[in-house]
């Protein structure tokens, strides 16, 4: 049975950094975009100015091979609306309900 979460843009990147492996299917709905596939990569690292950056790379689902896109989840945190993360040999996916992102004006 699918898992519902409900986290604020923080948390669910936290979640991405400790639960998603590459092979997992992660489906990012953001703004007016909508990112499903298979993550084949995840990066972390410290930018310059104090912050830490997350940055996955998925394979695109589709019709058209090899297709891959880079989604720095730093930077579009404030517009993460879901995420569903289905892991790898698993059946149902849990989806992350993003209820609010705190923003720093």
């Amino acid at each position: 049975m699918d898992k519902m979460l409900i986290m604020d843009c923080n948390e669910a990147i936290d979640y991405i950094r400790k639960n998603v492996k590459i092979y997992d299917n992660l489906e990012l709905s953001y703004h007016q975009d909508f990112t499903p596939g298979e993550v084949i990569h995840i990066e972390e690292y410290d930018c310059d100015d104090d912050r830490k950056s997350c940055r996955v790379i998925i394979q695109i689902q589709g019709e058209d091979v090899g297709q891959t896109v880079e989604v720095d989840l730093e930077s579009i945190k404030d517009d993460l609306i879901e995420i569903k993360h289905l892991p790898a040999g698993e059946e149902y996916p849990n989806t992350i309900v993003i209820e609010k992102c705190d923003i720093d004006l």
